[in-house]
């Protein structure tokens, strides 16, 4: 993992899960940021974050390709 509070992608929630957590914020604009803050909202609900070993689940991130023009992707 590239950080290890990345927390997006492929996860899984239950609807109920995803209310308690309030859902993605509407705030940003474009790449980037959401899933951290996502993140931030489901530990902040007290759910435990647990990953399968890599014998199990393993994903390949694509690159991104930062726009200068965008710093600020929150609204």
């Amino acid at each position: 993992l590239p950080y290890e509070t990345i927390f997006g992608g492929v996860c899984g929630l239950t609807e109920k899960q995803f209310r308690e957590a309030n859902g993605y914020s509407n705030t940003y604009l474009g790449w980037g940021g959401e899933d951290d803050d996502f993140y931030e909202r489901v530990k902040f609900s007290k759910m435990k974050i647990f990953r399968k070993t890599l014998k199990i689940a393993r994903y390949a991130s694509l690159k991104h390709v930062k726009n200068t023009k965008q710093r600020n992707h929150a609204k």
